[in-house]
């Protein structure tokens, strides 16, 4: 079993159709605590990821119900089973969660982030060339974030993006 620590990410644009050899690795946290819904800093993630994209010239994106359930959805499953990953054990994927909530998409990108805070986790999304993709992909006008607390000084962090 893999330990982290923070700034685990990973990325997904769907131009992928299975799931990979490992779709997900096993999610321990040092110091956990009773899994708290982060609202605040989910509505700091979307204000990043706009005043972003607005220094590339692109649109904003507009938080969308049915993405940000889908986000928070995954979240919650990451944090209750214990997994880290875009497909679940299982091997749900975003297309699924997507369907799930009844979203129909064109574009449809994830990422995910495990870190101490938003600040953090924004900051490492953005170092990653595959977030900072999905992030500024000009094709994305929708977006669902969800942050969850998870433990002493770590959260998880879902971006759902979609046209």
């Amino acid at each position: 079993m893999k330990s982290y620590g923070l700034g685990l990410l990973a990325s997904i644009a769907l131009l992928a159709a299975s799931p990979p050899e490992s779709p997900y690795e096993a999610l321990v946290v040092v110091a956990p605590q009773p899994i708290v819904e982060r609202g605040r800093e989910a509505r700091q993630l979307v204000d990043d990821v706009n005043r972003i994209r607005a220094g590339y010239g692109l649109p904003a994106v507009s938080v969308d119900t049915l993405l940000s359930r889908a986000a928070l959805s995954h979240a919650l499953d990451m944090a209750h089973r214990r997994y880290f990953g875009h497909f679940t054990p299982d091997g749900a994927s975003l297309t699924d969660r997507l369907a799930a909530v009844g979203y129909h998409w064109t574009v449809a990108a994830e990422n995910i982030a495990l870190d101490e805070d938003e600040r953090h986790a924004n900051a490492a999304l953005l170092d990653s060339p595959p977030h900072r993709a999905n992030i500024l992909d000009p094709r994305v006008r929708k977006i669902g974030v969800a942050a969850l607390g998870v433990g002493v000084g770590a959260a998880l962090y879902v971006e759902d993006f979609a046209l």
